[in-house]
Order: structure tokens, then sequence, then C-alpha cells
């Protein structure tokens, strides 16, 4: 799950249904936040985002994000934008193999609106990747200030 989160310390174990309350509040307007930063292609990104709230004996802690294993690459970037740094290259075949997004610019003559699995095979030796989209670290930047943002990492990286 590619996820941040924000943790609030000092809060009394007598107000944990406050707690639990301000939690779910606050994390429903970091979803709708970062559902509105988030890119889109057929959606499924963007209506997966939810938040969890946990409680501890002295915090709140506050978690959202995705259970979409690509998540993680749409918020930190792929390719020479993403954390290594590097060109997206085949790893067994001469050249990468797939359907052109709409990004790449308008549809062959006589195609119009293909959706998705309709559109023509893009091959290339390499490319570039994708900038990153930091959109569930943004939400919480936008609701909580850059002070208080940790962006964790996915558990397998």
């Amino acid at each position: 799950m590619s996820h941040a989160e924000i943790h609030h310390a000092n809060i009394d174990a007598v107000m944990s249904a406050a707690g639990m309350r301000w939690g779910d509040r606050v994390g429903q307007e970091v979803v709708n936040r970062a559902r509105a930063n988030c890119p889109t292609d057929d959606g499924r990104l963007k209506a997966s985002i939810t938040h969890l709230v946990t409680l501890g004996n002295d915090s709140v802690t506050l978690r959202v994000g995705s259970p979409l294993d690509y998540a993680k690459w749409v918020h930190r970037g792929t390719g020479i934008y993403g954390p290594h740094g590097t060109p997206i290259v085949p790893v067994s075949a001469k050249a990468l193999k797939f359907r052109q997004p709409k990004m790449m610019g308008p549809l062959p003559r006589g195609v119009k609106n293909a959706p998705k699995n309709r559109r023509p095979f893009v091959f290339a030796k390499s490319v570039k990747g994708s900038p990153p989209s930091p959109f569930l670290s943004d939400a919480l930047k936008d609701v909580f200030g850059a002070a208080v943002v940790r962006d964790t990492p996915h558990a397998n990286d």
C-alpha cells in the first residue's frame, strides 16, 4: 500500500472518541484533497484512496493511501524521474510494448475515443518514465502544512 501518514501526539486517553472523530473528519478532508490532486486515466486510483485512523496511548495516527500496486509509482515517479533515476528498458525483449496512452497525443485518423484496450501499440527501446505526482503528500500538506508530513516508504521498496 502506498500511503502517507501524520501523527498528532499528546491526545489524552479520555479523548479517544474525540480523537477518532477528529481523525475521521480530517481523514476525509485529506482523502478529498488527494482525489482532487490524483492524476486519472480510468479513475481506479482516484476511487481507491481511503483513510484509516488508529489510536495509541497518547496519539492519533491517520493513514491516507491506496491499496493499488501502482499507486506508489504514480506518487514517486518512474524511470529517470523515480527513485532509481534510470530510463526504463526491456529486460528480456528487444523493445518495450505498450498501448498508446492518452497523453501521447491524438489517436490515428479514423479512431475516435478508443477505450484503453483499443488504442494502438507503441514499441520503444527505452522510455523516460513518468514524473512523480505526489498527490498523497500534497493533500496532507494542504491540510496540515509541510512540517508534519512524513511520506512512508512502501513495505516492499
